[in-house]
């Protein structure tokens, strides 16, 4: 049985119980019992949390339609509704953490606490939970969040650790040699989650009231604006930790990014994402050989983007121009809260000319625990 199934039938049998236990309190001619009364009570504060669950769960059903139609094309999420021709894309298929199921899951749990929707109760709020569940084929994704490790922290300010020396010395030792010593060494670094928020302008209440899509377009915008920011900040936080390998240009864009892979490889950690600039990544697709076929296939050849060299690829317009990052994704990570992306509708402040506006945030941080599993690549000579 379906969340959905589950709560109606709960609400069903809470409401025949319910209703069991007034009407023997009247045909018995008495008021409730103290302990009736509180059941009562409890059951009925239940029922107003199912009902808002069951339209939550709704509304968050239409919204992750809403966003599957829109991020339909080749560049996932991003370029559904905006309408930006390059966006933060990775390949179909890809590993992810976060997806339009676990926005409804989240939605869920913020109705439960009592939260109504905007026209019915003046003030709105969903959430976009982080999961660890990956990407179907085809469903559009949350660009560099849907690509690596997120992790909810219990207080906005925490450690973790961060490798600073990797030595292995290992070696075949004879019976009674001294045993070489490898050196591995971790140091504590501070994290601290960091708000990123904006706000819609100001909309007339009756234009959301006779657009039944409207509000839920307004937060996707919002929404996707904050994980833009949340990408932008990990990339730059990403290329200016110390300790981060370097690679020079070598021969081509794809060259130099292949031997930044092996860089990070040799180290013993497996490079699995790339990043790049949306005019790098088309320079080196549209590359030819010199009989002027593609090296990256015909023209007329698949619909998605594929990666370089077959690792996850990221197109972000938040990557520097002429460098990528190639890095091992398990080494890396977002930091985050319980609550996740919210939305939040205020109909108070614009009460005098019926307007509403809404604010979208949440806390990100983001963690580098191997510096030396990320590479930082020259992509020219010049």
């Amino acid at each position: 049985m379906d969340t959905k199934s589950t709560l109606r039938a709960e609400l069903s049998a809470l409401q025949i119980k319910l209703s069991a236990a007034v009407e023997a309190a009247k045909s018995s001619g008495r008021d409730l019992t103290p302990s009736e009364a509180d059941a009562i009570e409890r059951g009925s504060e239940r029922a107003v949390e199912i009902k808002a669950q069951l339209n939550a769960i709704e509304r968050g059903e239409k919204n992750a339609a809403l966003m599957a139609g829109a991020g339909a094309g080749d560049y996932g999420f991003d370029a559904g509704i905006n309408g930006r021709q390059h966006a933060e894309q990775s390949p179909a298929g890809a590993k992810g953490f976060i997806t339009p199921a676990s926005i409804k899951s989240m939605t869920s749990a913020v109705a439960a606490r009592g939260i109504k929707a905007l026209v019915a109760g003046g003030s709105s709020t969903t959430a976009v939970a982080l999961a660890t569940d990956p990407i179907p084929l085809g469903q559009p994704n949350l660009g560099l969040l849907s690509l690596i490790p997120t992790k909810v922290r219990e207080t906005p300010n925490y450690k973790y650790l961060r490798q600073t020396v990797r030595t292995n010395n290992a070696a075949v030792v004879a019976a009674g040699g001294t045993k070489p010593t490898s050196v591995y060494t971790v140091a504590e670094v501070a994290g601290a989650l960091q708000v990123v928020a904006h706000l819609s302008e100001y909309v007339d209440k009756y234009l959301l009231d006779d657009n039944d899509d409207l509000e839920r377009f307004l937060a996707g915008e919002l929404q996707d604006g904050v994980i833009r920011k949340v990408t932008a900040n990990a990339i730059a936080a990403f290329a200016a930790t110390s300790g981060i390998q370097t690679q020079a240009f070598t021969d081509t864009a794809a060259d130099s990014i292949y031997a930044g892979a092996s860089k990070v490889s040799d180290l013993g950690y497996s490079p699995s994402l790339v990043i790049l600039n949306v005019a790098d990544y088309d320079a080196i697709r549209l590359s030819k050989d010199a009989e002027g076929r593609y090296f990256g296939g015909s023209p007329f050849e698949g619909g998605a983007r594929p990666g370089v060299w077959g690792f996850n690829t990221l197109i972000s317009a938040d990557q520097a121009a002429g460098e990528a990052l190639v890095l091992d994704t398990s080494k890396v990570g977002i930091s985050t809260d319980r609550e996740g992306i919210q939305t939040v509708w205020d109909a108070i402040s614009g009460f005098d000319t019926n307007r509403v506006r809404a604010r979208t945030e949440g806390r990100f941080a983001t963690d580098v625990f191997s510096p030396a599993a990320v590479a930082k690549v020259t992509l020219t000579d010049a």
